[in-house]
């Protein structure tokens, strides 16, 4: 076949002053549907530097797959096109291995081959093919447009990202654990960072300028947050970082330490624009990768340390702290900035435990006017009424622990466990920072089984019916309801159900709104009569996660009736918005802190708690499509009286 080509080249009359450049290319875009792995689809692109003519090959393959024979095929149809008519004099291509090959076939046909690693053609039309790939939306640059950046600066960078990565720092910090860096001096923009990836949403790290600047994020204000642009470090799949980076990473083999450990280091723009870092930013984040990646838990607690590493511009000393731990911040600068814990308002509670505990009263009137006279109106003196019991003190340490934030919080906790193992409180802080699911389920057992102990089996049975109104039992409560959440993140369903009516059997008021989580639960597994009776001891409720497990729950029933119509209009016209994320029509977002009935807001909290219950129901999302496809009929107008 490829001597056929050949002779087809020969007869061409040739242009020997004419060079035309080439080979096999990368396609701007990511094969997602063929295999576990993305991967970016090989083509080949042949094209004169005079004319600036350009041909591409037929079909694209994988890159295992690529055949020279395609080229060759390819080259012979571009020269006999109407683009060319002739043949070169000389061939530059991109690849050795080919240009190797085409050299010793070429030669007959008098065209002169030679390897160049960059052809400007080839790379000025994968620049536009780019831009049509990305249509209206920024192209995001590469690593090498970094000034000063090199692909060796690169491979230090990686090497640094693949440790930070493998050591997982954001199992000991978490979003509140601002780090100062004290030395070497950064740039204004790299003052202060955050270890991200508590949430297990999204992992590296966060910058910021100022504590202030911290504040601005914490805050919500987004718009002074974000004036003069931002700076992140974070880690992703090979099909969502820039392309110039996939193939820095592919063409040089850099290190990465698993599939979604890509790290893109990038600075936001509120305009849009997107900035890669210079050498010096570069290394910077070098040396702080290395050194987080080497602390420890006690240097952490510490609140101050330092490392020395190596870097791509030699060995540096970095001196790193938490500010926020050295310095605690006040109960009242936490709730200002959105930090503040109601948990931490319960040691009012504690405090008047402890004031009545030897006192008598003859009347509730009596009783309450001491109360008001005690405290009302003045700030609370935790040592005025101190701790009677280890299982006090250790109570207290939770209550400072909910008024910190970070590392402390979590030193609070542990120490509130040494002071006495029964304190259920202290289980749940560090399940709510643990970094994985099954820790955070050993954490939050280990509070329930804390709890009960700390009760006594004579509180669970005298105070069943009102668990909740009993101060000293919340702890307990709080670390069941934690657990039964991380056993619907481990897939644990019918254990998550037992334990969310383990709580509302203690609690039938409902103080915690478990019963938003166990209904979906309920018709998750095809219990309608449990899910009947749970709505039936509640009645109507405004909440739209309530409209829609009711609608679902009469489909459920008895499929498509006047009745399962009639109440997921119902449903739809509490909160339209809800609609679009069962369907898949938008994405769902993180469940925000507050809502407002009919929100989009609220219909994402809705959506996160009932859509594996509408997924789980045969015939049900169809359904949902079907009616929220039909237009609303209009309300059919009073006939008027007629005119006598």
């Amino acid at each position: 076949m490829a001597v056929f080509q050949i002779e087809r080249l020969k007869r061409l009359p040739q242009r020997s002053n004419e060079t035309w450049q080439g080979g096999f290319i990368r396609l701007p875009g990511w094969v997602t549907d063929e295999g576990p792995k993305p991967f970016r689809a090989m083509n080949v692109m042949w094209g004169s530097l005079q004319t600036g003519k350009i041909g591409a090959g037929k079909d694209s393959c994988r890159k295992e797959a690529i055949d020279f024979a395609v080229a060759i095929d390819s080259l012979v149809n571009f020269a006999t096109s109407p683009d060319a008519g002739y043949r070169p004099g000389k061939l530059e291509v991109n690849d050795p291995g080919l240009a190797e090959h085409l050299s010793g076939l070429l030669a007959e046909a008098d065209i002169r081959v030679e390897h160049r690693p960059r052809l400007l053609l080839i790379e000025r039309c994968m620049e536009e093919m780019t831009k049509f790939w990305f249509k209206d939306k920024p192209v995001p640059p590469g690593y090498l447009q970094g000034k000063g950046v090199t692909p060796q600066r690169v491979e230090a960078f990686a090497q640094a990202a693949s440790l930070f990565f493998q050591a997982a720092p954001w199992q000991h910090l978490n979003n509140e654990d601002l780090i100062e860096i004290e030395s070497p001096r950064p740039e204004a923009d790299f003052r202060f960072a955050l270890v991200l990836g508590a949430a297990r949403e999204e992992f590296g790290l966060g910058f910021y300028r100022s504590l202030d600047h911290f504040w601005q994020g914490t805050d919500g204000e987004y718009e002074s947050f974000l004036a003069g642009g931002v700076w992140s470090l974070t880690f992703d799949d090979i099909a969502s970082i820039p392309l110039a980076d996939a193939d820095l990473w592919e063409d040089n083999g850099l290190p990465i330490a698993g599939e979604n450990a890509y790290p893109v280091a990038m600075h936001f723009e509120e305009s849009m624009r997107l900035r890669r870092p210079s050498a010096s930013a570069m290394t910077f984040m070098e040396g702080l990768m290395r050194a987080l990646a080497a602390t420890t838990e006690d240097e952490m607690d510490a609140g101050r340390w330092t490392k020395r590493v190596a870097t791509f511009d030699g060995p540096a000393d970095y001196v790193l702290s938490l500010p926020l731990l050295l310095k605690p911040p006040a109960h009242q600068e936490m709730y200002e900035h959105g930090l503040g814990d109601r948990r931490a308002m319960e040691s009012f509670h504690a405090q008047v435990d402890r004031f009545l505990a030897d006192k008598d009263f003859d009347n509730i009137d009596d009783l309450n006017k001491a109360i008001e006279k005690e405290f009302m109106g003045k700030k609370l003196d935790p040592a005025k009424y101190k701790p009677r019991t280890p299982l006090e003190e250790a109570q207290d340490l939770c209550f400072q622990a909910f008024d910190s934030v970070g590392r402390r919080r979590i030193a609070l906790a542990r120490k509130a466990i040494q002071v006495c193992p029964d304190c259920a409180d202290a289980y749940v802080i560090l399940a709510e920072t643990a970094a994985t699911p099954e820790k955070a389920g050993e954490c939050y057992s280990a509070g329930v089984e804390a709890g009960k102990r700390a009760l006594g089996e004579k509180c669970f049975e005298e105070n069943e019916g009102h668990f909740w109104g009993v101060t000293k039992t919340r702890p307990f409560m709080r670390a069941l309801q934690g657990l039964a959440v991380v056993q619907i993140e481990l897939g644990q369903i019918d254990q998550s159900i037992d334990s969310f009516q383990e709580l509302l059997r203690l609690n039938p008021g409902d103080n915690q709104g478990v019963r938003y989580q166990i209904l979906p639960l309920l018709l998750i597994r095809g219990r309608p009569e449990q899910a009947e009776s749970l709505m039936a001891a509640f009645g109507e409720d405004a909440m739209a996660t309530w409209q829609y497990c009711r609608a679902l729950l009469t489909f459920l029933k008895g499929g498509d009736t006047p009745e399962s119509r009639r109440q997921l209009k119902k449903a739809i016209a509490a909160n339209p918005h809800v609609v679009k994320f069962l369907l898949g029509q938008a994405e769902l977002e993180p469940e925000p802190d507050s809502y407002a009935l009919g929100s989009n807001e609220e219909a994402i909290i809705c959506a996160s708690a009932c859509s594996g219950a509408w997924q789980a129901v045969p015939g049900a999302v169809d359904w949902l499509k079907t009616q929220a496809a039909k237009p609303a009929r209009p309300r059919k107008k009073p006939d008027r009286p007629k005119s006598k």
